[in-house]
C-alpha cells in the first residue's frame, strides 16, 4: 500500500503535466521553446515599485500572532530594499486577500494596527478580500464580512487608481455569489477598458484573492474562472493572485498566455501538490514569501521574490517581463518552461546519512538535487530486504533561498540494516537520479 500511494503521485503529477503541456502547447503556438528567460538589463531604472503579498491569516492564536510578526516584518524589507536603490520609493503595498484566519474584528484590529504602524503615507495600501475573511460570517449574512471589513480597513472592496501612471485594479469577492467573482466581472471590465484606453499597451495591474484558473500552480484547484475570462482580453494585464499558498518560487508560479498571472505564494507559509489531486501539504519548516515589483518608463517590469524566513531574496526568481501587450513575444509560458526544464542531479559526491534523535527517530539527511530549477519531490523507498518499511514522495525544501539539505523522519525503525533509494524529481515531473545507501538502525 506504502508503495502504490508512491507510485500514484508520480503517476498523476507526469499525467497531469504532460496534459497542460499539451493544453498550453496548442495555445501557446507563438511562443519559442529553449528560450531562456531575459536578464534584467544593467540599465532598467524603475519609475514605480510596489509590493505583493497575500495569505497572512492574522489571529489571536500562536501561528496567527507568528503570521503578524512575519507581516510586520515584510513592510520593514520592503521599505530597506528601497531606500538602498537609486530610486527610494515603494509606491504601494497590495495584499491579495486572506488578512484574517476568520475576518473578526479583533483580527482585523490586529492586522490594521501594524499597517498604520509601519505603512509611511507615500505608500498606497490595496487590501482585499479573500474568503477567510468570510469564514466567521457564512452561517449568517456574508455581507456583515464586508461591513467589518469596511469599519476596520477603511477602504473599498473594489479600487481602480493610477499610481506613478500606471493603472492598479483590486477586486474582491462578491458576497451574494457564494464567494465568486460573479457579480464582479462588469465592474472589472469596465476598469480594464477604462485603463487600456488611458494606457494603451502599457502593463495594467490586477490583484485578487484566488488564482485565474489554468494559469500559475495551483489553480487547478484553487482557481477562478470568471476572473480568467475577462482578463483573456487584455494581454497586457498582469495578475496577481494567491490563495492556494503554493509555493511562490515555484517556476510554474509565474505563467504568460494571454496575460501574464503570478502566485503570491503566502505569508503563513508554502504548500505543493505532488499529484495535483490528492491533497495539498506545507512545505517542512517555515517558509514566506513576498514580491518586489519594479517598473520603468516603457512598461517593463522586474519581479523580484523575497524570503522572510531567510531574509534574502531568492536568486532564480529575478524575472525580466517586456512588450507584455504583445502575446506572441512570452517566455514564461509553459511550454517554454517546460522545455528548459531538466532531469534532477545531486551534487558531486552527495553522501546520504542517518541519525537517531532523542525520541529514538532516524532521521535522513541528504543534499538538495537540481535541474535547470531546483528539484521540487523527492520519491523515497526504505526496505529492509523484500519488505518496505517506508514509503512516501515530499516535498524539497526548495521554499527557502538558503535550502541546501533535505532531512526526512523515518520514524522509529526496528535494530536493522536498511537499503535507502531516493529519486529527485523537478517541478515539471521529469525524474533525474536516485541516490542510494545502507543504513543501520541500532
Amino acid at each position: 500500500m506504502l508503495s502504490f500511494k508512491n507510485h500514484f503521485h508520480q503517476f498523476m503529477s507526469k499525467a497531469i503535466t504532460l496534459v497542460f503541456t499539451v493544453f498550453f502547447g496548442t495555445t501557446a503556438i507563438f511562443s519559442g521553446v529553449h528560450e531562456k528567460p531575459p536578464v534584467t538589463p544593467e540599465d532598467f531604472t524603475p519609475v514605480l515599485r510596489f509590493a505583493v503579498c497575500s495569505d497572512i491569516h492574522i489571529s489571536s492564536d500562536e501561528n496567527g500572532q507568528k503570521n503578524s510578526e512575519r507581516f510586520s516584518r515584510l513592510f520593514d524589507r520592503a521599505y530597506a530594499y528601497a531606500e538602498g536603490e537609486a530610486y527610494g520609493n515603494l509606491d504601494a503595498l497590495a495584499v491579495c486577500g486572506d488578512m484574517t484566519e476568520r475576518g473578526k474584528a479583533e483580527e482585523y484590529a490586529a492586522f490594521m494596527e501594524i499597517v498604520n504602524k509601519k505603512l509611511q503615507s507615500s505608500t498606497a495600501f490595496l487590501p482585499c478580500i479573500g474568503n477567510h475573511e468570510f469564514i466567521e460570517y457564512r452561517d449568517h449574512d456574508a455581507s456583515k464580512a464586508y461591513d467589518v471589513y469596511r469599519e476596520y480597513v477603511g477602504t473599498e472592496m473594489d479600487i481602480h487608481t493610477v499610481i506613478g501612471g500606471y493603472h492598479f485594479i483590486v477586486v474582491s469577492y462578491d458576497p451574494v455569489s457564494d464567494e465568486t467573482y460573479k457579480g464582479k466581472v462588469t465592474w472589472l471590465r469596465e476598469q480594464l477598458e477604462l485603463a487600456q484606453a488611458d494606457t494603451g499597451d502599457k502593463p495594467i495591474f490586477v490583484f485578487q484573492h484566488a488564482h485565474p484558473t489554468l494559469t500559475v500552480y495551483g489553480s487547478i484547484n484553487w482557481g477562478e474562472v470568471d476572473i480568467r475570462n475577462v482578463l483573456n482580453a487584455y494581454p497586457q494585464a498582469v495578475d496577481f493572485s494567491g490563495h492556494s499558498h503554493y509555493a511562490a518560487n515555484d517556476p510554474r508560479s509565474l505563467w504568460q498566455g494571454a496575460f501574464t498571472a503570478v502566485g503570491c505564494g503566502a505569508v503563513t507559509g508554502a504548500m505543493g501538490n505532488l499529484s495535483y489531486i490528492s491533497g495539498d501539504a506545507y512545505g517542512d519548516g517555515e517558509s514566506a514569501t513576498f514580491w518586489i515589483v519594479e517598473v520603468d518608463a516603457d512598461g517593463n517590469v522586474r519581479l523580484r521574490l523575497y524570503d522572510l524566513i531567510s531574509d534574502q531574496f531568492f536568486p532564480e526568481n529575478d524575472c525580466y517581463l517586456s512588450d507584455l501587450g504583445n502575446r506572441t513575444a512570452r517566455t514564461y509560458t509553459w511550454l517554454n518552461m517546460y522545455s528548459l526544464d531538466t532531469a534532477p542531479v545531486f551534487p558531486e559526491k552527495a553522501v546520504m546519512t542517518a541519525e537517531k534523535n532523542s525520541d529514538g527517530e532516524t532521521i535522513l539527511s541528504f543534499p538538495e538535487a537540481r535541474s535547470y530549477f531546483p528539484a521540487e519531490n523527492y520519491k523515497i523507498s526504505v526496505t529492509a530486504g523484500i519488505r518496505t518499511v517506508y514509503s512516501d514522495t515530499v516535498l524539497s525544501d526548495y521554499t527557502r533561498a538558503d535550502d541546501k539539505e533535505k532531512e526526512i523522519n523515518l520514524g522509529v525503525l526496528a535494530p536493522g540494516e536498511y537499503k535507502v533509494s531516493v529519486k529527485a524529481f523537478s517541478p515539471y515531473a521529469k525524474g533525474g537520479e536516485t541516490l542510494s545507501a545502507i543504513i543501520t538502525a541500532d
